[in-house]
């Protein structure tokens, strides 16, 4: 065994082939009782030979090739099984990118948007219970008319504005938002 290293390390093709055709069946014995699918078991067996050639002028013990093949094999293997286990195949990758206009917030842009969040909620539980009615049916989607706002919550139509200033100018205050009104 030694001297078919020592040949293969001198670069004999003959001696490659022997020793391919000799530990062939010891790879793929390796590589088949990792479960891969045929493409990466196809990928690991060329990859462990690949890996002798980059290796074979560092053996420390050239009879032990088998156990070296049997060892890189493998690796090599449990590597790729755990790399597709991280992938997901699709049929079309586009599905899943985000249209061009569509931002996805920094995780610190997301936090300090829902802090405001909940300070806007904060500031709406504050208000009165007619304060909080009033501006449920001011911001209602679809819009409704002031009409049917002011009959709603039992205010003449020309208060509804002022009084939605007042409300928005209070939060704005305790929001720590500048000028109000």
């Amino acid at each position: 065994m030694d001297q078919l290293i020592w040949r293969c390390r001198a670069g004999d093709a003959r001696a490659w082939e022997q020793l391919i055709h000799m530990y062939s069946p010891v790879v793929w014995a390796v590589v088949r009782s990792q479960g891969l699918k045929q493409a990466d078991g196809e990928d690991v067996y060329q990859l462990t030979w690949q890996r002798l050639v980059e290796h074979i002028h560092t053996l420390e013990q050239p009879g032990r090739v088998a156990a070296w093949l049997v060892t890189v094999a493998k690796r090599e293997a449990i590597s790729r099984s755990r790399q597709a286990r991280r992938m997901v195949s699709v049929p079309d990758p586009a599905d899943f990118l985000l249209p061009a206009d569509t931002a996805v917030p920094a995780p610190e842009e997301w936090t300090i948007a829902r802090s405001d969040s909940e300070r806007l909620r904060t500031a709406i539980r504050n208000l009165s219970e007619d304060h909080r009615a009033l501006l449920e049916l001011l911001f209602a989607e679809p819009p409704l008319s002031y009409d049917y706002i002011a009959e709603s919550v039992g205010m003449a139509r020309g208060s509804i504005g002022p009084t939605r200033r007042r409300i928005l100018a209070k939060m704005r205050g305790e929001l720590g938002g500048g000028k109000s009104g």
